[in-house]
């Protein structure tokens, strides 16, 4: 993995050299993340475990001499492409121009595609910063990495990660970790338009190598828990690429607000669906609720009490048990929350069956996207290959599968020697 991480930092590093001529001042890198328990519930305030892993984005950077930050991407024009894969194309982003008086409209009614340009990213930070009464100083900057984007793994989150540590340092403000959390869920709540929780953001951050995250979405107490050594990640992508903010996304965070509405006519004092007991559904939900929002509240209470179950789990050292709920999280998410395809149930039923995994399940929001299952890691290489030779079978085509571990949150790295990438 170090191999891998090295290639991809000479790639964005040489890449600065080349588009601008001198060395950068700072180099940051952001994970993504995978999360193991919790569909769902991050915006219903509920506890999810996720865990950033090692495949990153990393951005370098400077101070910019010109009055407007230049930004290249290494790629973001190849469908299902990763971001070290192709060089992109750069923007211009003008501080000054920032309308941060009101709130933009939603993407797709700006034009864009359904979740934007690769430029609404770091535009949607430079605007959430300036919003939040931070001056921002021109940068030069390119960025890349080794995640899959639009996959389940927290690739944008990443992006707005970097590019936050990237102002923070490059205009001389400092940000702790919530607060970061917290602005880039506003990135993409008010200026995406996508109603997602905080978990992205803040695993991204807050991870840390050989452990997972039990996270109070409500008043963000985490807690680390720590893996046994022999396990890794099996990522397997499905080649699917959701569209939040145009997909049905944005209607299931609705949907449960409006169970919890219904239900508060019984239990006055719930906010959230992580009020609300399984007790609570069998005696009023069947009465209160129609079909639909019961089966979405039923996943969100559930689901609830499968992260605390799963943390419980990993704490006694029971991995057998963990995967028995990955695997009711997934059944879950497909049949409540309606969010899974027959690739991704496919996909997940594959690992099931596997020597050595212990649990799978859809990764993200679903729609598409990958499926993550956590194996022994000595069976890693034998997962990937049934995965993908009975995806082949299936659908006509083999999936991409990558193996992750659980590695450090998002930093300022130094930079160190110049390394050639003919070298790696």
């Amino acid at each position: 993995m170090v191999r891998h991480m090295n290639k991809t930092r000479a790639r964005v590093l040489d890449a600065f050299r080349r588009r601008f001529g001198g060395e950068p001042a700072w180099l940051v890198r952001a994970p993504g993340r995978v999360n193991l328990l919790g569909a769902h519930i991050d915006y219903s305030e509920g506890w999810v475990l996720p865990g950033a892993i090692d495949r990153s984005i990393w951005l370098a950077l400077r101070p910019a001499e010109a009055p407007s930050s230049t930004i290249e991407a290494l790629d973001r024009r190849a469908e299902g492409a990763h971001l070290a894969d192709i060089t992109g194309v750069s923007d211009i982003v003008d501080i000054a121009t920032l309308d941060t008086a009101r709130l933009p409209p939603p993407v797709p009614e700006r034009g864009g595609e359904a979740d934007g340009t690769w430029q609404d990213l770091p535009r949607g930070v430079a605007w959430t910063l300036a919003r939040a009464g931070h001056h921002l100083a021109p940068i030069d900057a390119v960025f890349g990495g080794d995640l899959p984007m639009d996959a389940g793994v927290s690739s944008s989150a990443a992006v707005e990660v970097a590019f936050l540590m990237a102002w923070e340092a490059a205009s001389g403000f400092s940000l702790d970790g919530v607060e970061r959390a917290r602005l880039g869920r506003r990135v993409e709540n008010d200026y995406l338009g996508v109603g997602s929780g905080i978990m992205d953001q803040f695993a991204s951050i807050h991870g840390k190598t050989g452990h997972l995250m039990l996270l109070d979405c409500r008043d963000l107490a985490f807690e680390r828990i720590p893996l046994p050594d022999n396990v890794a990640v099996v990522i397997a992508d499905s080649g699917i690429r959701r569209t939040l903010a145009s997909s049905d996304y944005n209607r299931r965070p609705e949907e449960c607000r409006q169970a919890v509405d219904l239900l508060r006519r019984a239990l006055p004092e719930i906010r959230t669906l992580r009020d609300v007991t399984e007790e609570d559904l069998d005696r009023h939900a069947r009465v209160m609720l129609p079909s639909s929002l019961e089966r979405r509240a039923r996943h969100a209470v559930c689901e609830c009490r499968r992260v605390l179950d799963g943390a419980e789990a990993l704490r006694n050292g029971s991995l057998r048990r963990f995967g028995e709920l990955m695997r009711e999280s997934h059944e879950s998410s497909r049949d409540l929350y309606q969010v899974s395809l027959p690739e991704l149930d496919a996909l997940a039923s594959t690992a099931w069956s596997a020597p050595g995994c212990f649990g799978a399940r859809l990764s993200g929001a679903g729609w598409g996207g990958c499926v993550t299952a956590l194996v022994e890691e000595a069976a890693a290489e034998d997962v990937e290959r049934r995965l993908r030779r009975e995806f082949a079978r299936a659908f006509g085509h083999e999936c991409e599968t990558f193996v992750a571990a659980f590695g450090d949150g998002a930093a300022i790295v130094d930079i160190g020697d110049s390394v050639d990438i003919a070298d790696i």
